[in-house]
């Protein structure tokens, strides 16, 4: 199981080129590696005490009244105090702000919606959040690549980035038509 969930969500349906999951701030950002490796932490942590949470108010407090469909509402409440507390303890030790928010939350609301169990579902979250950070800098090279060629007009860098995303996208899930899979020929 998790083996299957690392290759699904790491790498066949990376979250961020899939999902969309914190994609604006890949193409328009570019941070330091304390910064980074500070946001990873937070986020890493608020997502897994909000799975957490979410999972339990979802399985003993929502579910039994039938009203399921509103977990993403208190996903987002649970997620927004816990980063918050979280931002506030990272200040506190190391004076740098990191209001990394959105990752946390998308990657709580997909791992709560697709995991199984609790157990799924945290694994889904963590990685989530890990795909998006270990595609940082896959994306800042791209980006130093297209720097050199000096593209301009209608198709200036962050175009070139996106369609490098998409040819990314079709080359991970090129795997699944390939002769490769014994399942084509049934």
């Amino acid at each position: 199981m998790i083996l299957q969930s690392v290759l699904i969500y790491g790498l066949l349906c990376c979250v961020p080129i899939v999902y969309g999951i914190g994609i604006k701030k890949l193409l328009y950002a570019s941070y330091g590696v304390r910064y980074l490796v500070l946001s990873f932490i937070k986020s890493l942590c608020t997502a897994s005490l909000s799975v957490l949470g979410s999972w339990l108010i979802t399985q003993y407090a929502l579910a039994p009244h039938s009203i399921a469909s509103l977990f993403p509402f208190f996903a987002a409440i649970l997620t927004f105090c816990i980063s918050f507390a979280f931002e506030r303890l990272i200040y506190a030790c190391c004076k740098v702000k990191i209001r990394e928010f959105d990752i946390a939350l998308l990657s709580v609301i997909l791992a709560i919606s697709e995991g199984f169990g609790l157990l799924s579902a945290l694994l889904t979250a963590l990685i989530s959040v890990l795909s998006f950070y270990l595609l940082y800098p896959l994306i800042a090279a791209i980006r130093r690549r297209l720097t050199l060629t000096n593209a301009e007009g209608p198709f200036n860098d962050t175009i070139m980035v996106f369609i490098t995303l998409a040819l990314i996208a079709c080359g991970f899930y090129g795997w699944n038509l390939s002769w490769f899979n014994p399942g084509i020929f049934r």
